[in-house]
């Protein structure tokens, strides 16, 4: 392996350019080849970031070139297909969340890496936002105590994202809010909890908006000829072998007062508050008696370089990933029981 880490991209969205512009900061790391199905799309990105090759077919791609490491930007239905076929040609996987579209297309991904030994890693790059380091530091030091119970969200007002595209069709993007964005909030309370053993979930979803194409947002492109047969709402409540619980909300339209991505812990001995969009952490504890409240407010941390340092620092056996393919297998599984849950109404138990 070269000292400087060979990258290519399959995928030349606004989420790989997110993840370009981290490269360009990370030394030990050069995007060589970029592939999409749009090719004019492609050739612009890398004209923009400097990638010598271009490929419309990442086959083609990942049989031409010697990449130390592959980072996946496609769509939802594509992650494990793509995945699976980089790590065979023997690249290291950066996979954007979510992992896939079903559980068993996840584990067949970790099976895949495992054979292969090389590093698969789900990019939930809210794990490293300066917010959420801060949390889990104070849940690892039993600032909480044990945490018996959280709430967790992501919900928008006016947010449907390209209506009519793959975002808002099921079989490719395997649902909507909940797996959009719900995915990130859902993983970072695990995190912080230290991923309880999941026992059972009862999910509800709503398409209130989405089918009358209402409260649409600027992000993605709108294909009028398209369709949206996915949630803009979805909530659940998770119980935990410890005895814990979580309440989960995810939507891309709802009348609310602004769009929230938040957290709140209750533990025995304390609890905190994050509020994501305001880069907000409080601590609330009890101080002889009386309440106190810790109220830090942090400055933006590039998550997206710390998740690329910190995929670098595994795949050249320096550190763990901070994000491990179980984990991700988890989540999986709880929002195919959400899914499962709400086409069913039943309360879904795992084996």
């Amino acid at each position: 392996m070269s000292a400087q880490l060979k990258i290519g991209l399959i995928g030349a969205g606004g989420i790989a350019q997110a993840h370009l512009r981290a490269i360009e900061k990370e030394p030990r790391v050069k995007a060589v080849a970029i592939a999409d199905v749009a090719e004019e799309f492609a050739r612009t990105t890398a004209a923009k970031f400097a990638i010598d090759q271009v490929y419309t077919d990442y086959e083609k791609m990942l049989e031409q070139e010697s990449l130390d490491a592959v980072i996946v930007c496609v769509p939802n239905f594509l992650h494990a297909p793509v995945a699976q076929a980089a790590l065979e040609a023997g690249s290291h996987v950066l996979c954007e969340k979510p992992m896939a579209l079903n559980v068993e297309l996840a584990e067949k991904m970790k099976e895949t890496a495992d054979r292969a030994g090389k590093i698969l890693m789900v990019a939930q790059n809210n794990r490293f936002r300066a917010e959420t380091q801060l949390a889990k530091k104070w849940a690892d030091d039993k600032k909480f105590g044990k945490i018996y119970h959280a709430k967790t969200g992501w919900v928008r007002r006016n947010g449907i994202p390209g209506w009519g595209s793959w975002f808002t069709q099921r079989e490719k993007a395997g649902g909507g809010p909940l797996i959009d964005v719900g995915v990130h909030v859902l993983d970072l309370t695990l995190w912080i909890m230290g991923y309880p053993q999941p026992v059972s979930v009862l999910g509800r979803t709503y398409d209130m908006f989405g089918s009358r194409k209402e409260k649409l947002m600027g992000y993605g492109r709108i294909v009028d000829q398209g369709s949206f047969n996915v949630e803009d709402l979805a909530v659940a409540m998770i119980q935990f072998a410890d005895g814990s619980s979580l309440v989960l909300d995810a939507s891309w339209a709802s009348h609310i007062r602004k769009e929230s991505v938040y957290l709140e812990l209750y533990g025995d001995r304390g609890g905190a508050s994050l509020d994501l969009m305001e880069q907000t952490v409080t601590l609330y504890q009890d101080v002889d008696g009386k309440p106190v409240d810790q109220v830090t407010h942090l400055d933006y941390q590039d998550e997206r370089l710390a998740l690329l340092k910190n995929f670098v620092d595994a795949v050249t056996g320096k550190a763990n990933p901070i994000c491990k393919p179980e984990e991700s297998i988890m989540i999986q599984r709880i929002l195919d029981a959400i899914y499962q849950s709400a086409q069913t109404g039943e309360l879904v138990r795992f084996a």
